[in-house]
């Protein structure tokens, strides 16, 4: 195990601990850099082992104390000493931070405040490197590990002898402030900066996730593993989003053993729940292939504070996660695909994509098998049956021997109510074709945009996305014609699309509203506080936000936005879809 350093300050008054000052107490409160706390006492090493099946119900934690100002009592004269705290973080890396230091005389407890900049974890906190430079006296810390630190999440003491000789011992106790989300810590090989993250290499790290301030989550210890960058254009932006691979599987809140997860940054979101809120709302629709999880989390890299992520389940076919086959030679096997998924420039059609003919269908990629493991058989196949699925919706007659109908259904209710612009069709559409079966739509993806947060949408929000819009000349719309196009010009699907809207209508909201509450409430205990102070973007138009979602610049007009967005949504989807077919 490396050696690793740094070194965390603090001013400890003598007089608090020598006895020779005044016996008044003092409690110890913990403030961050938000203002705003919740403080959690070490020792504490029990976390909760409940698995976190439904989020929404996930119940709060206890309320936030309130915020008092630390106090100090004076030292007498000639008397003080300074106590730093040695924590490992990483090879080559340093980080500082002042650190409040009170005292109870009633109780002979001193306790260690950690503010919410730099993480300790409680691996850290077992060993911990407690180093003094008395003045007038002398300070020692006991009982010591075997490896010589000071365990501050056990019975620590500390001794104080005066410069007369007078001793006291006091109960060495920490208070960690943690907020309302999970804390996800990452620490990169060699004190490598969390800038040096590539998009398309892999950087060795040591991953691991505290639940100890949130109940219904069990924490998981250091886990190794590699990290690197993801997305296109949300790479680009300021706050990176990233993909983990661990080394073994592991559960994280809850959900299946995998190795594969994803954190994202949710820059253009600044409610921080689109993704969550959408995923949620999915569950309701059962039809769909599959609908991820999405979390938000603290993030630290290397000890230092990135802001509020989405920790959830990567797009793969995995059990618990995309469940097909896989790894078939045969024809008719089970197939993932994504519309969308390949760009024209570089990319070849037929052997990483295709199109349909009448191009309703445009960049539909092999997902699984990959375009490197198809077969031409296998690609014959499937392009075959998307053309005859195709031709039977174009004439409004036959299609239901191809696709499945209720989960197209499904989907078209999720991303109008949504208004997911972003994922008609276009990008990010992913669709199922069965083993002997149809074609499914889903699983859902990337919601970040949606709920009124694109610049490309209607500002009025009184149209139907998922239909697109034909090619004019030499403007090309940002949804195009497709199969939704014609499916809704058809009568009977269109009968089906009004009553499967009647049978969903109000538990969709009723669960986005619980949503909303549920995890705003979470974020509103600090975390997003946390988030803008390091993300300073209230009155900046992030990723590709709308200009009217930019105005609800607080925290809490987010909020009010997302619920006001779903409420007039809802409701002219109440009035247009006794019109269809158009």
């Amino acid at each position: 195990m490396r050696i690793l350093s740094l070194l965390l300050t603090i001013s400890l008054l003598l007089s608090a601990l020598a006895g020779c000052g005044s016996a008044d107490s003092t409690s110890a409160t913990t403030v961050g850099s938000s203002g705003s706390t919740t403080s959690q006492s070490v020792p504490s090493t029990t976390t909760q082992t409940t698995p976190a099946t439904d989020p929404v119900t996930t119940p709060d934690v206890t309320d936030k104390k309130p915020i008092t100002e630390p106090v100090t009592p004076p030292a007498p004269e000639g008397t003080g000493v300074l106590v730093s705290l040695s924590m490992p973080v990483a090879d080559n890396l340093t980080l500082v931070q002042d650190l409040s230091f009170t005292v109870d005389e009633d109780t002979r407890t001193a306790t260690l405040a950690l503010s919410y900049d730099t993480y300790a974890d409680l691996a850290t906190l077992s060993d911990a490197r407690l180093v003094s430079l008395a003045e007038g006296g002398e300070v020692s810390f006991a009982p010591l590990t075997d490896a010589g630190g000071v365990d501050l999440t056990a019975d620590a003491v500390c001794k104080v002898t005066d410069e007369n000789g007078g001793v006291k011992i006091y109960r060495l106790t920490v208070d960690r402030t943690v907020y309302r989300l999970p804390i996800v810590n990452i620490t990169l090989e060699n004190g490598k900066a969390v800038n040096t993250i590539d998009r398309n290499l892999t950087t060795t790290m040591t991953f691991s996730l505290d639940c100890s301030g949130v109940e219904g989550y069990e924490s998981i210890g250091n886990v190794s593993g590699t990290i690197r960058g993801r997305g296109n254009s949300t790479w680009k932006w300021d706050k990176k989003p990233y993909k983990i691979k661990l080394d073994k599987k592991e559960s994280l809140l809850g959900l299946d053993d995998n190795r594969d997860w994803i954190l994202l940054a949710n820059y253009a979101d600044k409610s921080l729940i689109r993704n969550t809120l959408a995923y949620e709302m999915g569950r309701v629709l059962d039809q769909l292939v599959w609908s991820p999880h999405s979390y938000p989390v603290d993030l630290f890299v290397n000890g230092e504070y990135q802001g509020v992520y989405a920790l959830g389940e990567h797009m793969e076919v995995a059990g618990g996660r995309v469940d097909i086959e896989e790894g078939s030679l045969e024809v008719d096997t089970d197939y993932l695909l994504e519309i969308g998924g390949m760009a024209p420039t570089g990319d070849v059609n037929g052997v990483h994509y295709f199109h349909t003919d009448g191009r309703l269908v445009r960049f539909a990629t092999f997902k699984s098998p990959d375009f490197e493991e198809i077969t031409d058989e296998q690609k014959k196949f499937l392009t075959d049956y998307f053309q005859k699925a195709e031709n039977a919706i174009k004439k409004g007659e036959g299609y239901e021997a191809f696709i499945d109908v209720d989960s197209f259904v499904d989907w078209i209710i999720l991303h109008e109510l949504a208004y997911n612009l972003d994922s008609c069709f276009r990008r990010s559409c992913f669709l199922v074709k069965e083993k002997g079966g149809k074609i499914r739509m889903g699983p859902i993806w990337d919601f970040d945009l949606a709920f009124g947060n694109f610049s490309r949408d209607n500002k009025n929000y009184d149209d139907w996305i998922t239909i697109g819009k034909p090619t004019e000349g030499d403007e090309t719309p940002y949804v195009q014609y497709n199969w939704c196009t014609y499916l809704m010009r058809d009568e009977e699907f269109c009968d089906r699309l009004a009553q499967r809207w009647e049978e969903v209508r109000d538990r969709l909201l009723s669960v986005a509203n619980d949503t909303i509450d549920t995890y705003g409430a979470l974020l509103n205990g600090g975390s997003q506080q946390e988030n803008y102070e390091v993300w300073k973007v209230w009155d900046v138009r992030t990723g590709y936000q709308s200009r009217w979602c930019k105005e609800a610049n607080t925290y809490e007009k987010q909020l009010q936005y997302l619920r006001d967005f779903l409420e007039k949504r809802a409701k002219w989807m109440d009035t247009a879809i006794p019109k269809l077919p158009t």
